[in-house]
C-alpha cells in the first residue's frame, strides 16, 4: 500500500503556518488570568489579533475576537468590547459560521458582553439563537446549556422579568448538579438567585437560604483552589458583604488574594 503523504505545496504550507494556534493562545491566556495579569492577557490577545488579520485567518480572527469579547467585559472597556462583538457577529454572518456549537458559544459570549454594558434587551435574541443551536446539537445536561441559562437569567433579571429569571437560574443549577464538579458555578447561581429575590422582595426568606446554599458549595472540599476558584471567590465576596455576611466576605476575599499571590 502506498504511504499517504501530506501536501507540501506553498499555499497549504502557508495556510498551516498562518493559522492562529488558538489552543496554545487560550492556555497562555488562562495562565495570565490565574495570576490576575490582565495587562499580559491584553498584550497576548492584541498580538494574535494582529497576526490573524495580517495572515487573513478568518476563523483564527473570530476565535481571538471571542476571547477579546470576554477580556473587554472583564476590564470594563465598553466601546472596545461592543466593537469586538459587532465584528465577531458580522464575520459569522458573512462566512456562515454561526450555526455550530462554537458559533453558539460566540453568540453567548457576545450577548453577555452586551448585557454587561447595559444592553440586556438586545442580548436576549442572541441568547435565544444560541439556545436553538445548543438544544439541537448538545445533550440536555451539557455544561454549555447551564452557562447559557445562567446568562439568560441575568438578562431577564435586569429587565425585571423575575419569573423567567428564576426559571433559568434553577434550570442552570439542575444541570450543573447533575454533571458534578461544578461547585463554584453552582455557588454563583445561588448568589445570583439571592440578588433576584432581594430585588423582588427585600424580606424574602429565600435570600438567606440561597446564600447558605452557595456557601456550602464554596466550602466544598472537592473544589480545587485554583485561579478559577479565586475568580469565583472575588465575584461572590462583595455579595456576601452587601447582605451583611462580612465574615464570609472577608474569608472569600482572603482566599482569592492568597491564590493570586501564590501564582
Amino acid at each position: 500500500m502506498k504511504e499517504e503523504q501530506s501536501c507540501r505545496c506553498e499555499s497549504c504550507s502557508k495556510e498551516k503556518q498562518d493559522r492562529v494556534p488558538i489552543r496554545r493562545v487560550v492556555e497562555k491566556l488562562d495562565e495570565h488570568f490565574s495570576r490576575n495579569d490582565l495587562a499580559g492577557a491584553g498584550r497576548l490577545l492584541s498580538y494574535w489579533e494582529r497576526e490573524a488579520r495580517l495572515s487573513g485567518d478568518t476563523r483564527g480572527l473570530l476565535e481571538i475576537l471571542s476571547e477579546e469579547i470576554g477580556y473587554f467585559r472583564r476590564t470594563g472597556e465598553k466601546e472596545r468590547g461592543l466593537a469586538a462583538v459587532s465584528e465577531a457577529f458580522a464575520l459569522m454572518e458573512e462566512h456562515g459560521l454561526g450555526n455550530s456549537v462554537s458559533g453558539g458559544t460566540i453568540y453567548v459570549n457576545g450577548a453577555t458582553t452586551m448585557k454587561a454594558f447595559g444592553r440586556a434587551a438586545e442580548a436576549l435574541p442572541y441568547y435565544e439563537r444560541a439556545r436553538r443551536i445548543y438544544e439541537a446539537e448538545l445533550p440536555p445536561d451539557s455544561y454549555l446549556l447551564a452557562a447559557l441559562c445562567n446568562n439568560t437569567a441575568s438578562a431577564y433579571a435586569e429587565l425585571g422579568e423575575f419569573e423567567k429569571a428564576e426559571e433559568n437560574y434553577k434550570t442552570a443549577i439542575g444541570i450543573l448538579e447533575k454533571n458534578g464538579n461544578n461547585d463554584g458555578e453552582i455557588a454563583v447561581s445561588y448568589v445570583n438567585l439571592a440578588h433576584l429575590y432581594y430585588d423582588k422582595d427585600k424580606m424574602d426568606g429565600r435570600i438567606a437560604s440561597s446564600l447558605d446554599a452557595a456557601w456550602s458549595y464554596l466550602c466544598s472540599e472537592t473544589l480545587p483552589h485554583d485561579g478559577n476558584y479565586a475568580f469565583i471567590c472575588s465575584k461572590c465576596a462583595p455579595s456576601y458583604g452587601f447582605f451583611g455576611y462580612f465574615a464570609r466576605e472577608a474569608k472569600l476575599t482572603a482566599a482569592a488574594e492568597k491564590i493570586y499571590d501564590r501564582t
